[in-house]
């Protein structure tokens, strides 16, 4: 379990400098290591934003990710959160197939072929796209920019979301829309 804030900030840190080397064409090792970084990205989001208290049915409810459409991760995701916490809640991952099970998300990877499944400002839910996947922006969308995976975040639709994103992942991001 990573220890405070400051410890969180320095993986970070260290994720954005990981170089990627990846080209045109990515062989499967490093796809593998693409998404084995955002898998480490979505986990440590969750540290870096606030929901509402009215998200979570207990004080015990865990933080949860989901991804939605076709799952790159190959298992990444679940490594990443084993044992993880943000806002002293666990963090689960899901894997919804319908709109309707998508509503206990705190988090939401739309991934190949979810677009279908995103429902905009219905919740606070922090939705996550990625630029090989689409063009379509989520508050936090994933590029790969001088062969590291970095992100740019639209700070408005967090806030239509009821959504809080702590300045120091603001600082991280390429681009800030609306800050």
């Amino acid at each position: 379990m990573i220890q405070g804030r400051a410890s969180i900030l320095v993986l970070l840190a260290l994720l954005w400098s990981l170089p990627l080397h990846v080209a045109a064409a990515p062989r499967p090792a490093q796809t593998s290591l693409e998404y084995s970084v955002k898998a480490n990205y979505l986990v440590r989001f969750a540290a870096f934003v606030e929901w509402p208290a009215q998200s979570f049915a207990t004080s015990q409810s865990p933080v949860v990710i989901c991804v939605v459409g076709r799952d790159p991760f190959n298992g990444a995701l679940d490594r990443a959160v084993r044992g993880q916490t943000a806002h002293g809640r666990a963090l689960a991952v899901r894997r919804p197939d319908t709109a309707e099970a998508a509503a206990g998300c705190h988090i939401l990877y739309v991934g190949r072929g979810g677009g279908g499944m995103v429902r905009d400002g219905q919740r606070p839910v922090l939705r996550v796209t990625d630029g090989n996947v689409s063009s379509d922006r989520g508050m936090i969308h994933f590029v790969i920019d001088d062969d590291r995976v970095r992100f740019h975040i639209d700070l408005q639709a967090a806030s239509r979301s009821r959504l809080s994103i702590s300045s120091r992942l603001l600082n991280l991001a390429l681009s800030v829309r609306g800050g």
